[in-house]
């Protein structure tokens, strides 16, 4: 299990259009901190990329991941970075997306938990 804290929303982040959110950690530049959600993780603890199957709790709403791609695990553990899904998978789904059910952007905001388990 992996948790972070949302740290920053970028003013282009969130679309109520594109049922789509890109994660970065700090580390992101200042034009990818302006469309991306900037996560932080716990101090000391180990980074478990997501997988297909597991699941990720937004606050009090929690997600099954349909799918992870074959680059979330080495961009997730490197950078922080995944692009969330809130959609069926496509066939042919992004190789750093993560595909959640329900289909339903929740809300974010400064301060929220993402648990990844």
């Amino acid at each position: 299990m992996t948790t972070a804290k949302i740290e920053e929303i970028g003013k282009d982040a969130i679309s109520k259009k594109e049922p789509i959110v890109i994660l970065f950690n700090e580390s992101a530049t200042d034009d990818l901190r302006q469309v991306s959600v900037i996560q932080s993780f716990e101090e000391g603890k180990e980074i478990v990329s997501p997988k297909t199957g597991d699941e990720l709790v937004i606050d009090d709403q929690t997600f099954k991941i349909d799918f992870a791609g074959e680059l979330v695990s080495s961009n997730f553990e490197s950078v922080g970075h995944a692009t969330l899904f809130f959609m069926e998978v496509p066939e042919h789904p992004q190789p750093n997306g993560i595909y959640l059910t329900p289909h339903v952007l929740p809300t974010f905001k400064v301060g929220s938990t993402i648990i990844y388990k």
